[in-house]
């Protein structure tokens, strides 16, 4: 008997017409809080209550966790900010040990822009289809087909289940699962519902991120030798950084994405000022430490190296002088947690429920997520349908097939009636 019917569909459309795009990438009030109630009414049915909807607390955007750039955001719109960013629990049966809970997490944010929605021969496009809408609905209906079918399932078994805001635009959960996690919404087993080909990863990787910027004076093309050329400044150490520190990097097991450069776009004018944006995607807290110092020490060696060749150069001499001192590191996140878990219990009940976990060489690799905020929080693991680059997430192409949704909602009614069976047999 298939989990996946027209309501679910109908459900996922609805999601799709809402715009829920991140504030840290759209200037709009979003339909966030719209799109979570939607979810809870469907859930309803089922047995869930709404235990929790609320927006976060204005010391949700303080401390070291919370990246300078979501700060920045969040000053520059106000109190709309976390106004238009709730978060939701829905809790399905009476209260049952943290231990007998199975919790999943689930978010609603998504890029920017906002998509056409569209649904053509069972396949569905739109922003969110499957980053992160699409996972969500058939997480749904896969509980509803566990409850139905085992008894167990909200009596016994306690099913918890996150929607948030503030996974994407660089927000990193500090504002949504974060705080959900601090208020106690979690299992056992803690599943983040991100697209991971249906199997599982025990482990995600975090990322940090650094602002190379130049702050230098302008001068026009009549006489490009009087001013700081930022341009080529930070081009240097773009380069430099791609060609030198990214070897340096991946013998960590980490990543380098030299990312954003920005001066100006005009074509008459030195550009005195300008920003590089730097990511560092690391797999354990110990990598991240010392990525930093590495990091910091490769833009003082490109910075030493564009002095050294543009000195000679009469367009450049200035900039060369003065790159040590135009130039500085900023770091916009850093020192975040990563997820590294392993339980021989859980990984029972998953191997039951056929759920495989990605550990081989050719198999998916692990990426950023919100699972960073459950580590040491039970067992988490990040499960999904899809594939973030096969189906398109990020993109103007993004869509999922109702068939990859009644897959995952299988794989998590077997999931659930797998934990029931790992209590009813301890």
């Amino acid at each position: 008997m298939s989990c996946w019917g027209h309501k679910d569909e109908q459900l996922l459309l609805e999601l799709l017409e809402l715009q829920t795009v991140t504030p840290m990438e759209a200037d709009e009030a979003g339909q966030l809080a719209q799109a979570q109630a939607a979810y809870a009414q469907a859930a309803t049915p089922i047995g869930f209550e709404v235990v929790h909807h609320a927006p976060p607390p204005p010391a949700a955007l303080e401390g070291a966790e919370v990246p300078v750039s979501v700060a920045e955001r969040a000053r520059q719109l106000g109190p709309r900010f976390l106004e238009s960013q709730p978060s939701m629990a829905l809790s399905l049966g009476p209260s049952v040990p943290r231990e007998r809970t199975v919790a999943f997490n689930v978010h609603f944010d998504t890029v920017a822009p906002h998509l056409p929605v569209r649904n053509q021969r069972q396949v569905i496009a739109g922003r969110g289809a499957i980053d992160a809408k699409g996972p969500a609905v058939g997480l749904l209906a896969g509980i509803r087909a566990a409850a139905a079918e085992d008894e167990r399932i909200g009596r016994e078994v306690g099913v918890v289940v996150q929607v948030v805001g503030g996974e994407e635009g660089g927000a990193m959960g500090c504002y949504g699962t974060r705080l959900l996690v601090e208020e106690g919404f979690v299992g056992r087993l803690n599943v983040v519902a991100e697209p991971t080909r249906l199997g599982y990863f025990d482990r995600s990787t975090t990322s940090m991120t650094a602002c190379i910027a130049v702050a230098g004076e302008s001068a026009t093309d009549d006489a490009p030798e009087q001013g700081h050329n930022a341009t080529v400044l930070l081009g240097v150490v773009a380069f430099a950084l791609a060609r030198d520190l990214a070897p340096c990097v991946e013998a960590l097991g980490a990543k380098l994405c030299v990312a954003g450069l920005h001066t100006g776009t005009a074509h008459n004018r030195v550009y005195g000022s300008g920003v590089l944006l730097v990511n560092l995607a690391y797999p354990s807290e110990e990598v991240g430490a010392q990525l930093q110092p590495l990091l910091e020490q490769g833009v003082e060696a490109a910075l030493a190296a564009a002095a050294r060749d543009l000195a000679a150069v009469r367009s450049g001499a200035r900039t060369a002088a003065d790159a040590q001192d135009i130039c500085t590191v900023r770091w916009l996140k850093r020192a975040l947690p990563v997820l590294a878990n392993r339980d021989e219990e859980m990984e029972a009940v998953l191997a039951a429920a056929s759920i495989c976990r990605h550990a081989g060489e050719g198999d998916p690799q692990p990426f950023t997520c919100d699972a960073m905020w459950f580590q040491g929080n039970g067992h988490t693991v990040i499960f999904g349908p899809g594939d973030l680059a096969g189906n398109g997430a990020h993109t103007d192409s993004e869509f999922v097939a109702a068939s990859e949704l009644e897959r995952y909602a299988d794989g998590v009614r077997r999931l659930l009636r797998s934990f029931a069976d790992q209590g009813a047999a301890a």
